[in-house]
Parts: C-alpha cells; structure tokens; sequence
C-alpha cells in the first residue's frame, strides 16, 4: 500500500464558504495539478473548521496541565456484552520542559505506573519495584505518554510539526451502512470529506496512517479509520460526543469505539472526570 503525502504549512484559517469553494475547485481540478501543489488548502480548511469549533488553537495555547480517567471497554463481539473495564489514571503537563506524562492502572494485583518527565525521562514501575527497561511496561512507557497526549490534544495536535494533512475527496463512509446517524448528517449521496493524516520521519513512535470523515458543513469528524505501521488491514473508531471542561472550556471527546467491518464493536476508550489546569508538581513526572 502506497501513499502520496505531502506537508500541510501554517495554518490560515478559512471561512466554511471559501472552504466550500476549495472543494468544488479540487475536484474539478486536473490530478496533475493537486499533486504537484505544495499544500493541501482543502484538507487544511477543514481541519482548520474543527479546531474553530473547539475555540481555535488559543484554547489548547492556554492547556497547562489535565487530569483524567481513562477506562478502556473490552466486549465480545457475538455477544456485544462488556467483557472487561480497565481504567487508567493520567496526569499531563506542558511548558518549557516539553509533554509530560502519568499514567497509573491496577492489572490484577499488580498496581503500575508509567511516566516520562517531557525530556529524557522514561520509567516504569510495579508495586513500588523499577522494571527493567526490557520489560514492555517499560519500553511502552514513552508510546503510551505521548499517545494520551495526542488523543486529548485533538484537533489541536494535528497542527504539530511534521503531521501531513491530504484531502482524499467526497468517499462513502465505511461505518454508514450500519450507523444509526440521522440523514441530516450525510450529503445527498452519503458521502463524507476524508481527509489522511500522517507523520514524517521521527513523528511519533509508529507511522500510522488515519483518515477523518467530516459530513459537510460539520465541524467534528463521524469517523475516523487508521491502518497501523506495517499492516494493510483497515481499524475504525466512532467518534462519541464533544465535552468541555474548564475556563477557558477545553474541549474533549468523551468516547470513541472501535468497530469490525460489519460494525460489532470492540472495545471503547471512555474519558471522564476531566480537570484542568489545577497545578501539578513537576515531581510528579519524576522517577520516584
């Protein structure tokens, strides 16, 4: 599976009607044109309409730090019955030392904590003991910091550098043949805005590849689909409702479930008890 990606540049924002206006010019435009561009206005315009929905990038400018639980969901898919709830406790802070994270969950018995200080700092711990660095709680420690970090920093997080933004066109949402959304959320041929999102070189810890489905006119995706590094095989995630929470209100997405190609469901990352910008001591990112 091939790609063809390029580099979106600082954001502008664009109204929705001029945004409206770059669509209907891609897709009329000759192919030769749109890949030999250097940005990508329409995948940029639409991304830019979220973030304006959330309050624009002051608001995530102005996040200092968040505390929250968030609870994986685990069902059994013939059943659609709830298997397993595993909560995870998580502290973030920002500033001049970088993202920094805390992560604490119980796995049976066993009570363990992640943490990455946002500069060189990696460490894991169980039930008070180091683990060594070969163990996966501890080579997974910087993955799991900075994946919480990106997923309560979206839409925001999409403006990072070296993130990749290209507009894909007007696609048949793989999820609507069994969603139960309203008409009023699709075109008049059921199509969506999809928009990939990828990473250059040093981007996070795996090269991912997400596509974001926006039905027109709104400014929060319906759907989002992923292919992990290395595989071909297509995840998919309903997006749950929008949340905001502080002064200024911050914004979240409380629940995204995972779902099979014939729309049974996996498992659901739930976030709640949400606070933010309470101060919290550098220490607490710290090696113990």
């Amino acid at each position: 599976m091939t790609h063809d990606w390029h580099r979106t540049p600082a954001f502008h924002p664009t109204p929705y009607g001029a945004m409206a206006a770059l669509v209907a010019g891609f897709l009329v435009a000759p192919i030769s044109n749109a890949v030999a561009q250097e940005a990508d206005p329409v995948a940029d315009s639409l991304v830019g309409l979220w973030i304006d929905s959330v309050g624009g990038m002051p608001t995530f400018e102005a996040l200092r730090s968040a505390q929250f639980t968030v609870t994986t969901l685990l069902y059994d898919t013939s059943t659609s019955r709830l298997k397993r709830a595993r909560p995870r406790y998580v502290w973030l802070a920002k500033g001049s030392f970088g993202e920094a994270t805390r992560v604490e969950r119980w796995e049976g018995n066993d009570f363990i904590v992640q943490g990455f200080d946002g500069r060189d700092s990696i460490w894991a711990v169980m039930n008070g003991e180091w683990l060594a660095d070969s163990t996966k709680d501890a080579r997974e420690a910087l993955y799991v910091a900075r994946d919480l970090f990106y997923w309560i920093g979206l839409p925001f997080k999409l403006r990072d550098p070296g993130v990749y933004l290209k507009y894909l066109g007007l696609r048949q949402r793989p999820g609507m043949a069994w969603s139960r959304e309203g008409v009023e959320h699709r075109t008049s041929d059921g199509s969506y805005h999809a928009v990939a999102v990828s990473f250059g070189a040093g981007v996070g810890e795996h090269q991912d590849v997400f596509t974001y489905y926006f039905a027109p006119g709104s400014g929060f995706p319906l759907e989002v689909t992923y292919v992990e590094e290395g595989r071909e095989n297509i995840n998919r995630l309903l997006w749950g409702p929008t949340a905001r929470v502080g002064d200024p209100a911050f914004p979240y997405v409380t629940r995204r479930d995972f779902i099979t190609a014939s729309g049974k469901r996996t498992k659901a990352l739930v976030i709640e008890d949400v606070t933010v910008n309470e101060v919290v001591r550098p220490e607490r990112f710290e090696r113990p």
